[in-house]
């Protein structure tokens, strides 16, 4: 306790600042995989997800998930009275 009024902290100082900053820029690269992966795991999950719910419960093969005509009779099916 022997700082004296006005003494900044060691954390406070020039040489913490920039160690913490050069720390900063040298994750950007992970911090974009993390970012990009997200979006990319949910799409997959999305289309595993379509898989087995049209192929495995549905009892329909599993190729017709990939088919433009499968949403558009669905999308037809929904919004047949309106």
């Amino acid at each position: 306790m022997d700082r004296g009024k006005g003494q900044p902290f060691p954390r406070d100082t020039q040489e913490v600042k920039t160690k913490e900053h050069s720390r900063r820029g040298k994750n950007w690269p992970i911090i974009m995989i993390k970012i990009l992966m997200v979006p990319l795991l949910l799409f997959f999950s999305l289309v595993i997800g379509l898989m087995i719910g049209y192929g495995v419960v549905g009892h329909k093969p599993i190729s017709e998930v990939f088919d433009l005509g499968t949403y558009k009779h669905m999308w037809d099916l929904l919004f047949a009275g309106t």
